[in-house]
C-alpha cells in the first residue's frame, strides 16, 4: 500500500520558485521600495491573480509568514524587512518522511522541557512544510509509521535545566540525590562534565567535589537543584566517550570484564537482530544458538538485562556473574512459587 501523499497540495519546484519570488517582493515592500498586490505580482511572474492569491494564502496560513494587507494601499507587505523564508522547502519526499518519523522519537525529551521546544523549533525551521498532516499527508503519518521509546526517563524539568546551565557555564551544582536502594536523599556538590541519554535514561557524569571522584548520576533520582556562582576547572583529560564506552547501561566501573553468554536458538534472534553494545561479538553455534561476548567495566546493568532472557541464557563467564544470575533466579523462583 502506498502512502497517501497529496502531491496536488505539495508545492512543486515551479511553485516553490514562485513562492520565493513573492517572498522577496514582500520584503521589498517592507523596505518601502514598491507596492505589491495580486495584479502586479501576477504580471511580474506571468501567472494569474488567482494563483498569486492562493500562494499568498499558503505563505500566510501554512508557512506562518507575517503577511499584512493595507486596505488603503490595497497592497501586501511584511511588517519588517529581511523576513526569512522557512527552511525545508527543497527537501525530497523521502527526506520529509524521515524527518517526520524522527519527530516521533522525542518521548525521551518529555519532562525535560525539550519535547515541546524541539517540536516548536522543528515547526519554525520548516515553516509547516514537514507537518504530519494537511499539505503533506492526507492522513496522519503515525497511522503508517511510528517510533516508540518505552521506559523513557522521568526527569524533573527544574533538575534538567539546572544541570544544563551548570554544565555549559562550568558552575558548581548542588542538589539532593537518592542512591540506589536508599530511601533518603543526600546532598551533593557536583561539577557537571557530561550529560547523556543512555537506554532512554538521562544521566550526568560529574565530579563529586567532596570525594574528588568522577561518578555517574541518574537525573530521575535528583531533586532541589541549585546552580551556584562558583566556577570549576574542567579536567583536560576527561573523555566522555572513554568514560561511558565500557558501560552496558548507565553504570561504569574500572578495568575490563569479558562477559560471555550462550543464548539458545529460541532467544538468539534477540541478540542478532539488535546492537546492544559497541563491543558486541557474536558466534553462531550448531542448532541456531549463538554465543555473544561484551567487554564491560561494570556488571550491574548487564545482570538485569541477562535476567530478561530467562531460561534461554547461560552465563559462560565471568564466574561471579554466573553465580549472581543463579542466585537471583533462585530468589525469583521462591518469590513467585505457587
Amino acid at each position: 500500500m502506498k502512502l497517501p501523499i497529496r502531491t496536488d497540495k505539495k508545492p512543486t519546484k515551479v511553485a516553490l520558485a514562485r513562492l520565493l519570488k513573492i517572498h522577496d517582493q514582500l520584503n521589498e515592500a517592507a523596505r518601502g521600495r514598491r507596492r505589491v498586490n495580486c495584479s502586479t505580482l501576477a504580471a511580474d511572474l506571468k501567472t494569474t491573480a488567482k494563483t498569486i492569491q492562493r500562494d499568498i494564502s499558503y505563505l500566510r496560513d501554512q508557512l506562518k509568514l507575517p503577511i499584512e494587507y493595507d486596505f488603503g494601499e490595497r497592497a501586501f507587505s511584511y511588517p519588517d524587512a529581511d523576513t526569512p523564508f522557512p527552511l525545508g522547502h527543497n527537501l525530497s519526499q523521502d527526506e520529509r518522511i524521515a524527518l517526520v518519523v524522527a519527530r516521533q522519537s522525542l518521548d525521551v525529551f518529555e519532562g525535560v522541557n525539550f519535547g515541546a521546544e524541539l517540536r516548536s523549533a522543528f515547526d519554525k525551521i520548516t515553516g509547516g512544510l514537514l507537518g504530519e498532516s494537511g499539505d503533506f499527508m492526507e492522513q496522519s503519518l503515525d497511522r503508517f509509521i511510528s517510533v516508540r521509546t518505552p521506559g523513557a526517563s522521568r526527569v524533573d524539568a527544574k533538575v534538567f535545566r539546572a544541570v544544563r546551565v551548570a554544565l555549559l557555564d562550568g558552575r558548581e551544582l548542588r542538589l539532593e540525590y537518592q542512591a540506589k536502594g536508599r530511601p533518603a536523599f543526600t546532598p551533593r556538590r557536583l561539577h557537571p562534565l557530561h550529560l547523556a541519554c543512555i537506554t532512554n535514561r538521562w544521566v550526568l557524569v560529574a565530579l563529586d567535589a567532596d570525594k574528588s571522584e568522577i561518578r555517574t548520576y541518574i537525573l530521575a533520582r535528583c531533586r532541589n537543584p541549585i546552580v551556584t556562582q562558583k566556577k570549576f576547572q574542567r579536567p583536560t583529560n576527561f573523555d566522555p566517550v572513554a568514560h561511558l564506552g565500557t558501560s552496558f547501561g548507565v553504570l561504569t566501573g574500572s578495568g575490563t570484564i569479558i562477559v560471555k553468554l550462550r543464548i539458545s536458538a529460541a532467544g538468539a534472534h534477540h541478540i542478532i537482530e539488535r546492537r546492544w553494545h559497541d563491543t558486541q561479538r557474536e558466534t553462531n553455534l550448531p542448532g541456531g544458538a549463538v554465543e555473544v561476548t561484551f567487554a564491560l567495566s561494570d556488571l550491574n546493568d548487564v545482570t538485569r538485562w541477562i535476567l530478561g532472557f530467562g531460561s534461554d541464557v547461560e552465563v559462560i563467564e565471568p564466574a561471579e556473574l554466573r553465580v549472581a544470575i543463579a542466585a537471583e533466579g533462585t530468589k525469583m523462583a521462591q518469590r513467585n512459587s505457587p
